[in-house]
C-alpha cells in the first residue's frame, strides 16, 4: 500500500496561494499593500479606483519612481523587494512595505496586470500574471505604474465565499482610504467606485486643511492640538472635544511612523485620559501620529502589518495618557464633567422648532405623558405627599374624569418619591418600590415597538429643518439606510457634500439631544451594516437595539423630581402597557415586600 504520508516540497504557486491566505484577506488587504508600495515610491498622485467594492476590480495609479523591466519581473516573485537587504534592515525598518510578499501573493488569487516605467526610461514594462502563467512585454507608458487586479479570489472558491457584501467591502476601502488620506496630507488621493468619483483630496500642508475635507466642519472646528517632541518619541496630531464623542472607535485614527495602526493598550489611556468628561459608552475622536525610533518598534509582528510592538510598551502607555491628559488640562477641560443630555449646546432642546403630527396611535393616551400641576399652590412637597397627596389626586381624577389612561379604580396609592430615584407604592398585600428611570424606559420601550410594528415610529416634525454635518463614513451608511430611518422616526434628505437636512425627529426624543442619538444608531449601523431587517412581528436586533436606545434616551431620569400625578401616570402606563417588568437592559422596574416579609424582617413573625 503506497504511503501517502511522504514529505514533499509544495509547489510555487501553491506556496504563494497560503502566503495570500496571510496578507490578503479581503479587497481592503490588496489596496493596502498597494497603496503602501506608491507611497514607498515617492508618488504625489494615488488613484484608487474600485468596482463592486473590489471584488470586480482594483486598479491603483500612481506617478511614483516606477519600476525598469527587471524589477518589475522581479517583483511579482516571492520575497522579491528594495526596502531590505539585511536582518538589521528587518528591525529599522523605515519604509510601508518590506516583505516582498505582496505582489506575489496577490497575483496568485487574481488576474493581476502590472504597467510601469522609471523616470526618465524612454518605455515602460507590462507584467500580466493569469492562472500563474505570466507574460512580461515593452510597453509605451508614463512614469508611475498602474496595476489591475481583477476577480479577486477567482481561483480560490473556499476565499471568495467568505467575501462579504460589495458594501461592505466597498466600507472597510472607504475606511483604509481616509487612514491614508489623513497621514500622507502631502500627497493627492482620490477614490473611485463603480466609475464615479467619490473622494477626491488636494494635496496640503496644513493638518487641519485635510482634517476638514476628510472628516467635516464639525469636527475640524471641535479638535484640540497636540504636540509632544519628547527625545525618544513625538507625538503630534489632534484630540476631539469631549461634545463630539462617539459611542463607537471609527473616528480613532493612530498612526506609527505613518503606519496605520490598532493599538488597543493606547486606545484605552486615551479614554482612559477623556474618563472623567464622557460617558463610559462613549469614545474620543483622535487623528494622532507617534515618530519613534524604528528600532524602538517591532512592525513584523502581523502579517498584515496592523499591529505594532514596542521595546518599552510601558513608558509609551504611560507618557500618551499624561500627553493627552496635559493637552485637556491645558485646555481646561478636565474640570468640566459633562451632562450630555443637559448640555446648553443641545441641538433640537427648543420645543418651539416642533409642530405636533398629526399621525396618532390607538393603542396609547393622546393626553400629554406628564400633563397634571406640580402640587397645589401653598403647600410644602413632603406634606403634599404624607398627608394630602393621595386625596389631591381623588379629586384630580375625578376632575378630569379619567384622563390618565382612565384609571380611576387603583388598587394602589403612591407614598412618596425617595432620591428623586425610587416611587414608593402601598398595596393591598404590601409594599412596592418602583425604579422610575426602569418603569420609564420599558412604558417608552412599549409604545415605540407598538409604533414601529404599525409601520413607523411617530415623528414630530421640524418647523425650521436642521442641517447636519456627517464624516465619510457616516454619509455612506446614511445614504444606504435612509428609508430605514425613516421607520424609527428620523427623516434626512441629503443636502450636498457631507451635509443631511433634517425634517423631522421621533417624537420621543423632542428635547433631548437627537444629533447624539442619529450619532449612536449610525454606530450601530457601521458596526452591524448587514442586520436591518423588514420582518414586522420579529423584531430584527438592529431595530431592538435602536428602540432601546430611544426608549433610554426619551425615560425619565435618576434625580427628576416628579409630582404625584406623573408618578401615577407613569405606574398606571406601566401597568396597562408592559409585557414584562424589567428594564431595555434587563434591570427590574419593581421589587415587591409581602406584609408577611415585612413582619419577619422586623421580627414580629417566625
Amino acid at each position: 500500500m503506497e504511503n501517502n504520508n511522504k514529505i514533499r516540497i509544495l509547489p510555487q504557486d501553491l506556496i504563494n496561494q497560503i502566503a495570500a491566505g496571510e496578507v490578503v484577506e479581503r479587497p481592503a488587504s490588496v489596496v493596502k499593500e498597494l497603496v503602501e508600495n506608491s507611497v514607498d515610491a515617492g508618488a504625489l498622485n494615488i488613484t484608487i479606483e474600485i468596482e463592486n467594492g473590489g471584488i470586480n476590480l482594483i486598479r491603483i495609479i500612481d506617478d511614483g519612481s516606477g519600476m525598469s523591466p527587471d524589477d518589475a519581473r522581479l517583483s511579482i516573485a516571492q520575497h522579491a523587494t528594495s526596502k531590505i537587504k539585511s536582518l538589521d534592515d528587518l528591525f529599522a525598518v523605515g519604509t510601508m512595505g518590506f516583505r516582498g510578499e505582496a505582489l506575489a501573493s496577490i497575483s496568485s488569487v487574481s488576474e493581476f496586470s502590472l504597467i510601469t516605467k522609471r523616470k526618465g526610461q524612454v518605455s515602460g514594462a507590462q507584467v500580466k500574471v493569469v492562472d500563474n502563467k505570466e507574460e512580461v512585454t515593452e510597453i509605451g507608458a508614463p512614469e508611475g505604474t498602474r496595476i489591475e487586479v481583477r476577480n479577486l479570489f477567482y481561483n480560490v472558491p473556499a476565499r471568495k465565499k467568505y467575501l462579504k457584501t460589495a458594501v461592505t467591502e466597498y466600507n472597510h476601502i472607504v475606511d483604509l482610504f481616509l487612514h491614508y488620506s489623513l497621514v500622507f496630507k502631502e500627497i493627492n488621493w482620490k477614490l473611485i467606485h463603480n466609475s464615479k468619483t467619490v473622494y477626491n483630496f488636494s494635496a496640503t500642508n496644513e493638518h487641519k486643511n485635510r482634517i476638514f475635507y476628510v472628516l467635516g466642519r464639525e469636527i475640524s472646528e471641535n479638535l484640540l492640538t497636540v504636540d509632544y517632541n519628547g527625545v525618544e518619541f513625538k507625538i503630534k496630531g489632534f484630540i476631539g472635544r469631549p461634545q463630539i464623542a462617539r459611542n463607537n472607535r471609527k473616528l480613532q485614527y493612530l498612526f506609527v511612523n505613518n503606519r496605520p495602526v490598532s493599538e488597543y493598550v493606547i486606545a484605552k489611556q486615551i479614554k482612559n485620559a477623556f474618563s472623567t468628561l464622557i460617558p463610559n459608552n462613549l469614545y474620543p475622536i483622535y487623528i494622532l501620529s507617534l515618530d519613534i525610533d524604528p528600532q524602538a518598534v517591532d512592525v513584523n509582528v502581523h502579517p498584515r502589518k496592523m499591529e505594532v510592538r514596542f521595546s518599552d510598551p510601558a513608558k509609551i502607555y504611560k507618557m500618551v495618557y499624561r500627553i493627552i491628559s496635559e493637552t485637556l488640562d491645558k485646555n481646561e477641560l478636565t474640570k468640566q464633567i459633562h451632562d450630555f443630555e443637559s448640555t446648553s449646546e443641545v441641538i433640537f432642546r427648543q420645543r418651539d422648532k416642533f409642530q405636533p403630527s398629526n399621525q396618532t396611535n390607538a393603542s396609547w393616551s393622546n393626553q400629554p405623558f406628564f400633563s397634571s400641576p406640580s402640587k397645589p399652590q401653598g403647600t410644602n412637597q413632603l406634606d403634599y405627599v404624607k398627608r394630602g397627596g393621595h386625596e389631591s389626586i381623588k379629586t384630580q381624577e375625578h376632575e378630569n374624569n379619567g384622563e390618565l389612561g382612565e384609571v380611576q379604580d387603583r388598587n394602589y396609592h403612591i407614598i412618596g418619591q425617595v432620591k428623586k430615584s425610587y416611587i414608593i407604592v402601598e398595596t393591598g398585600g404590601g409594599l412596592k418600590i418602583y425604579d422610575q428611570h426602569a418603569s420609564s424606559e420599558r412604558v417608552q420601550f412599549e409604545k415605540l415597538k407598538q409604533e414601529w410594528q404599525a409601520g413607523k415610529v411617530i415623528q414630530q416634525t421640524l418647523l425650521l429643518p436642521e442641517q447636519m454635518e456627517f464624516p465619510p463614513q457616516e454619509v455612506q451608511v446614511l445614504n444606504d439606510n435612509l428609508d430605514f430611518l425613516q421607520t424609527v422616526g428620523f427623516s434626512l434628505e441629503p443636502f450636498g457634500g457631507h451635509s443631511f437636512v433634517m425634517n423631522a425627529v421621533p417624537q420621543l426624543l423632542i428635547n433631548k439631544n437627537v444629533k447624539e442619538a442619529l450619532n449612536e444608531i449610525l454606530g450601530m449601523l457601521i458596526e452591524s451594516p448587514n442586520s436591518v431587517g423588514s420582518e414586522k412581528d420579529e423584531m430584527p436586533d438592529s431595530v431592538r437595539r435602536i428602540i432601546n436606545m430611544m426608549s433610554c434616551r426619551s425615560a425619565v431620569k435618576f434625580g427628576d423630581e416628579l409630582t404625584i400625578d406623573e408618578m401615577y401616570a407613569l405606574l398606571d402606563n406601566l401597568d396597562a402597557n408592559a409585557s414584562q417588568y424589567t428594564c431595555v437592559h434587563g434591570r427590574p422596574c419593581v421589587l415587591e415586600y409581602k406584609y408577611e416579609e415585612l413582619e419577619k424582617l422586623f421580627k414580629r413573625r417566625n
